[in-house]
């Protein structure tokens, strides 16, 4: 009897023990947030954020940077393979609208949305497409800032 008692406490100092590792997923996560945040990135958002988001799913994650450029109040959300601007639909009528149309175009495919603030630029993307991806997000939102 006390062999089974022993037995059971071992098994559950390493049940505890392997629960607190983390998983391949976890430390891929990591490795990208640290990148990110060297490359000038926020992570995360609250919950006032993701509900400006129509694409925003827990799968996905809420990346955010300065935003040195002259755009605005913008909100594009991907359909298909473009990024259509959901708001403000005036923006459309704006003489700059198809210069920031054009960069907005050249946005890898992995974001999903995007949206100008005054402050800073945010966008939705799948964090697990690594971080050569995130690097060529940043490349195409630089070049939306020049």
């Amino acid at each position: 009897m006390e062999i089974l008692i022993v037995v059971f406490v071992i098994l559950s100092l390493i049940g505890s023990i392997s629960f607190l590792k983390p998983s391949k997923k976890m430390k891929a996560l990591s490795a990208i947030r640290h990148i990110a945040s060297k490359e000038g990135f926020k992570i995360g958002s609250t919950q006032i954020l993701r509900k400006k988001f129509k694409s925003w799913t827990p799968q996905v994650a809420i990346y955010q940077i300065k935003n040195d450029s002259s755009f605005k109040d913008m909100h594009f959300v991907r359909e298909g393979d473009a990024l259509i601007l959901y708001a403000p639909m005036s923006l459309k009528y704006d003489e700059q609208f198809p210069v920031a149309q054009e960069k907005i175009l050249l946005l890898p495919n992995s974001v999903l949305e995007i949206i100008f603030f005054q402050s800073n630029i945010a966008i939705v993307w799948n964090e697990m497409q690594g971080h050569e991806e995130l690097l060529k997000i940043k490349t195409a939102i630089l070049n939306i800032c020049n």
